[in-house]
């Protein structure tokens, strides 16, 4: 008896392999990227519309990442004390996804200035972070 081969049956199981292999990529690539430091969800808009970014709060910076794709170099990189972070404000246009209660900040960096839409939570950790002086500096508060 001859074996046939049921070329829908190969399809589908490759299809399956590569979305799970997909899957397997992106969380993979987040973790990488996190390096044990917290990750963060922040649309920016520079007149475009606005891009899904990931962003790594270090040390002296936080970086932006591309949600979907392979890289692990940040799209952008803002020094501690190089973010002006405004107030605060109610989204009014259309409210980026995955972001749940989103707040639109208006930020300047260097001669820059744009909106970042992020949650209310991670807006506080972003400002604190901010204000705040690295560690290692020994800043006198007193």
């Amino acid at each position: 008896m001859i074996a046939t081969i049921d070329w829908v049956a190969v399809g589908l199981a490759c299809l399956l392999l590569l979305v799970v292999l997909g899957l397997a990529s992106l969380i993979v690539r987040r973790h990488l990227i996190a390096r044990g430091e917290p990750l963060a969800m922040v649309a920016v808009e520079r007149g475009e519309g606005w891009k899904l970014r990931m962003t790594r709060f270090s040390t002296d910076s936080v970086q932006g990442f591309s949600v979907i794709g392979v890289g692990l170099r940040p799209r952008f990189v803002w020094r501690r004390g190089d973010l002006d972070l405004g107030a605060p404000s109610v989204l009014a246009r259309n409210k980026p996804i995955a972001i749940t209660d989103p707040v639109q900040v208006e930020c300047t960096v260097g001669d820059e200035t744009f909106l970042i839409a992020i949650a209310p939570g991670d807006y506080t950790a972003l400002r604190s972070w901010s204000e705040s002086a690295p560690p290692g500096l020994n800043a006198n508060v007193a």
